[in-house]
């Protein structure tokens, strides 16, 4: 399988491409390619990358990330293991959207969340489930989106 604006190559069974979010295709031809590449910020290496929010589902995440990489901000999503899964249950996931720190200020704007970095330290306090920052006057987590009992 091959994307047919970047040219990647697939293993059998993947769809879409990671970089160009186009449908696969089984060959590539001679052609140019069918769409322009999509012009994303310069790649980031992953050691300059900070979590920014959590989101409850991956679309999510991924439109989040859209409208980010629309605006040429680089970001990616990080999918990992809820804390605290008790043996024997299922598996839960958390969609971590990761970004420049020096881009926050910018992805606040763009987004409307506030990291937890920015968040005032006498109204706060940490979750429980996740250990993300949550302001007072929230009424669910915005990491994992555990709802708070009033």
């Amino acid at each position: 399988m091959f994307c047919p604006v970047c040219r990647d190559e697939y293993r059998p069974g993947f769809t879409r491409c990671a970089t160009c979010d186009q449908p696969l295709v089984e060959s590539l031809d001679a052609r140019a390619p069918s769409a322009p590449a999509p012009v994303l910020a310069e790649a980031t290496p992953e050691a300059n990358l900070a979590a920014f929010c959590g989101f409850l589902t991956l679309d999510e995440a991924r439109q989040a990330r859209d409208k980010l990489r629309a605006e040429k901000l680089p970001a990616d999503i990080l999918i990992r293991e809820t804390p605290g899964g008790e043996p024997g249950t299922p598996l839960q996931e958390e969609f971590w959207l990761r970004v420049r720190p020096a881009d926050f200020a910018k992805l606040e704007a763009l987004l409307g969340f506030e990291p937890a970095a920015h968040a005032g330290a006498d109204d706060t306090f940490q979750c429980s489930a996740c250990e993300a920052t949550v302001r007072a006057s929230d009424d669910a987590c915005p990491g994992c989106g555990l709802r708070f009992e009033e």
